[in-house]
């Protein structure tokens, strides 16, 4: 994280912490607001992601209970395959070889 020097006198210092807050809003605009900006950002989206999947999958595993002729199987493995993926990715992405 960038580190900035404040000035001794609280007003200032208060004007420069504004203007480093208002540039940083300006850096991050609407789609870092959502995701976060810099390094935690595919972070979040991939956290986003896996807790999308997991949503559908239990949601496809109360329509299976509700209706159980027909088959949520292939929908329910694929949302599997994306849980398993993005987990990989967030335990993965940091890792050194």
């Amino acid at each position: 994280m960038n580190e900035i020097s404040l000035p001794k006198n609280a007003a200032i210092a208060t004007k420069v912490i504004e203007a480093q807050h208002t540039t940083r809003k300006m850096e991050l605009g609407l789609v870092g607001k959502l995701f976060g900006g810099g390094l935690e950002k595919s972070g979040n989206i991939a956290g986003i992601i896996l807790l999308c999947s997991f949503l559908a999958v239990m949601t496809l595993l109360v329509l299976s209970a509700i209706y159980p002729e027909a088959k949520f199987s292939e929908a329910t493995a694929g949302f599997f395959g994306i849980i398993t993926t993005t987990v990989g990715y967030m335990f993965g992405k940091n890792s050194k070889e």
